[in-house]
């Protein structure tokens, strides 16, 4: 029973017929492809925005507490009232409980960690149903939890029925209430796939995407911004530094919190100008994209979303080291699928350059090496530029197939010469077709000169170690440039 006074009450059942009704019309159907009537229908049991929200909130029995509160709020006069939360802000605030006698109950949705039990001896009477964990719960924290609760968080559903779900909320670093609500709001409404893995790199790029868009500083004009939300010299993190992850586990009959993480919003650099703001847009773009190519139910590719993930939880050189591997077996992914046909986008050079500059600079000066590109060329032709040539009917050189899996294997063995004799190796190949093409009057890049294999030999040595020049020239030469200048010193007759 509703009680009297209460505020924008609820429904669930009307709600949920109204939700089935939906899913029965659009099933196994794209919404273009529906009738006029079907679309017809569809607008008028549109449920209201907040509706996934109280499904999770009904599904993890959040709802019980929250209306027993609300009850007793609603029976309470305004003046009361507002004692009462000024009353117990001031306790919150010099650490001590609210005070507040209203009856709350421990629920996992909001607290994840304490609501599967307490520690205690087995025959110490121990009874999962005795409340005893209930004792630590402040009504005032989870009343405003409640609140906070459809102010921020974005819950998904995940698996084949749609039967266990996955909560995120935004972390707030620097930014306004307002701005932090319709960021929540705005990613809420967009559609993640994918499992774990996939859903989690998503959000956080995408959140990301939005903070930019929707900036004081740097929105389109046909994009209004958030209220009161400069970002002029920061970067996403600034503003929201992450997102909090709880995963509930589908039990059959009741759910479990099976997992609990954080990942942080890109740091990558500031964004100083409207031309940081582009490229910053561009990364996240890219980035997104490439994600979403990646398939969660094919045991080779979510491994590598997994690590994505790994790189957005990392800061510094190693959320960069974890890039610059994650790309060098993208990479050789890539190879597969476009052999096959299958269109896959690849990293841009000039974004990954981009990254490198503002997190490692001095792994940037390995990119301007003449070796290093000089090699890195030469693998990007051998491998992904010679495959998107034959995917366009166009003369191609010899595809090497297995040369950025071997590359990838020989930086991981101990010591700079399995990766030294497998680059002389392959220099020594990739010469030899160039004069070969040059012979048969088709286009040849220039060769690979002693002194080039020398600055590469060079950098393998050096401090940085096969394993990071290894991983950067398969993360390097899979990316695709602005402009593939194959025909370059096409003249060149040079063997050395």
């Amino acid at each position: 029973m509703v009680p009297r006074g209460a505020f924008d009450p609820v429904d669930y059942k009307a709600e949920k017929a109204k939700a089935d009704r939906i899913k029965a019309l659009r099933k196994g159907k794209k919404l273009k492809s529906l009738d006029s009537a079907s679309l017809e229908a569809i607008e008028q049991d549109k449920p209201r925005p907040t509706w996934r929200l109280l499904q999770v909130l009904n599904t993890l029995q959040g709802d019980e507490t929250s209306n027993r509160i609300h009850e007793l709020i609603v029976k309470l006069k305004p003046a009361d009232f507002q004692a009462k939360i000024a009353a117990a802000l001031r306790a919150l605030a010099q650490n001590k409980p609210s005070g507040l006698d209203w009856r709350a109950t421990s629920v996992q949705l909001f607290t994840p960690i304490a609501a599967k039990g307490y520690s205690r001896l087995k025959p110490d009477s121990t009874d999962r149903n005795d409340k005893t964990k209930d004792q630590w719960t402040d009504p005032f924290i989870e009343w405003l939890r409640y609140q906070g609760y459809f102010a921020v968080a974005c819950p998904f559903f995940q698996g084949p029925k749609s039967e266990h779900v996955r909560l995120l909320c935004p972390i707030p670093h620097d930014i306004s209430i307002n701005a932090l609500t319709a960021a929540a709001d705005t990613l809420r409404a967009t559609w993640l796939p994918g499992d774990a893995a996939k859903l989690d790199s998503l959000a956080v790029l995408k959140l990301a995407e939005i903070l930019i868009k929707h900036s004081t500083e740097y929105h389109a004009d046909d994009v209004d911004p958030f209220d009161d939300f400069p970002l002029a010299s920061r970067s996403p993190a600034d503003a929201i530094s992450g997102i909090s992850i709880t995963h509930y586990q589908s039990l059959g009959n009741a759910k479990a919190v099976s997992a609990m993480s954080t990942i942080a919003l890109p740091d990558w650099f500031p964004l100083d100008s409207s031309a940081d703001a582009k490229v910053m847009l561009g990364i996240l773009d890219e980035h997104q994209t490439i994600v979403r190519s990646l398939q969660d139910n094919h045991s080779d590719e979510i491994g590598m979303l997994i690590d994505y993930r790994r790189f957005l939880q990392a800061r510094g050189e190693p959320a960069v080291q974890t890039l610059i591997h994650f790309m060098g077996a993208y990479g050789s992914l890539l190879m597969r699928p476009w052999q096959q046909g299958q269109r896959r986008p690849a990293f841009s050079s000039e974004n990954f350059r981009r990254i490198l500059m503002a997190m490692t600079p001095p792994l940037t000066e390995v990119l301007d090496n003449p070796g290093f590109k000089a090699i890195a060329g030469a693998v990007r032709r051998a491998t992904v530029s010679a495959q998107a040539m034959k995917a366009m009917n166009k003369d191609y050189r010899e595809i090497r197939y297995d040369l950025l899996p071997e590359l990838r294997r020989k930086s991981s063995l101990p010591g700079p010469r399995p990766l030294i004799e497998a680059i002389s190796e392959f220099i020594s190949m990739y010469n030899v077709e160039n004069a070969r093409r040059r012979e048969m009057d088709k286009p040849a890049p220039r060769n690979i000169t002693t002194e080039e294999f020398a600055a590469f030999v060079a950098l393998v040595e050096s401090s940085l170690g096969a394993s990071t020049i290894g991983a950067m020239l398969c993360a390097y030469g899979s990316c695709r440039e602005p402009r593939e200048d194959e025909n370059d010193a096409h003249s060149d007759k040079s063997t050395d």
